[in-house]
């Protein structure tokens, strides 16, 4: 074990006193990378949820094994809570999407239901159309020359 905690003492030595070394630049590539790439990825509800499983494993380790058992007897409902909640946010998402969506465009949620919903053809009755003979126009109307 102390060889390791050596090893990685001379890979921060190396990596903060020679940066511009290659051996500095593959050991950061290997060792701190990943980590700050990692860390970089947290949002703050990975930092709340940290902090929350971080006071219940302070509170198990306080109060002994008995907060195994008192917390085990409410887990069903403690989950039923969360899914509803879950479930609730995610609807809630959906319907400001539809109703953003209608007030950008006012046509677009008539033609998405347009879309969606079934319609019934009606049935007209086609039109024919005859094709016209030409005629000889030359003479007004009404007009009948005799020869």
């Amino acid at each position: 074990m102390l060889i390791v905690a050596a090893t990685l003492a001379a890979c921060i030595l190396i990596v903060r006193v020679w940066p511009d070394l290659p051996v500095a630049r593959a050991i950061a590539a290997v060792l701190v990378q990943p980590v700050v790439r990692g860390l970089a990825a947290l949002t703050p509800g990975h930092w709340l949820l940290f902090v929350i499983l971080s006071a219940a494993a302070g509170t198990v380790v306080w109060m002994g094994g008995d907060m195994i058992v008192v917390s085990a007897l409410g887990t069903p409902e403690l989950v039923g809570v969360l899914v509803a909640v879950d479930i609730a946010a995610y609807l809630d998402a959906l319907l400001a999407t539809v109703a953003l969506m209608g007030a950008v465009r006012g046509a677009s949620l008539r033609l998405w239901v347009a879309r969606i919903m079934p319609r019934a053809r009606s049935r007209r009755a086609r039109r024919v159309r005859m094709a016209r003979k030409a005629a000889n126009d030359d003479d007004p109307a009404g007009v009948a020359i005799a020869a």
